[in-house]
């Protein structure tokens, strides 16, 4: 199942980036194969440890959410993001910020 949801994420990303632009649609993608099996999104509850993904983009900086992504411990499964999908994914928890 995750292989499946791994190659539909490759799939979005441009055969030969430059550099690409931080895409959200990527950046949703990958939050919800890696991130809401624990943490809510929306209005989809999912845990009572982990914080929803908007709670987390609302009290912590777009910088400080890469730093963690990029090395991420404790309770969280050890993931291997790439650059870019980090940028992605902090692209998109951007637009979950609480008004």
């Amino acid at each position: 199942m995750r292989l499946v949801a791994a190659i539909s994420i490759l799939a979005l990303y441009p055969v030969f980036p430059v550099q690409a632009a931080d895409n959200v649609a990527v950046g949703r993608a990958i939050a919800e194969t890696w991130c809401q099996p624990c943490h809510a999104s929306g209005t989809r509850q999912t845990s009572d440890v982990a914080k929803p993904l908007s709670e987390i983009a609302t009290t912590r900086t777009r910088q400080s959410i890469a730093a963690f992504l990029a090395d991420p411990h404790g309770e969280m499964p050890n993931i291997q993001l790439a650059r870019q999908q980090i940028a992605d994914v902090t692209a998109y928890m951007q637009t979950l910020k609480s008004k």
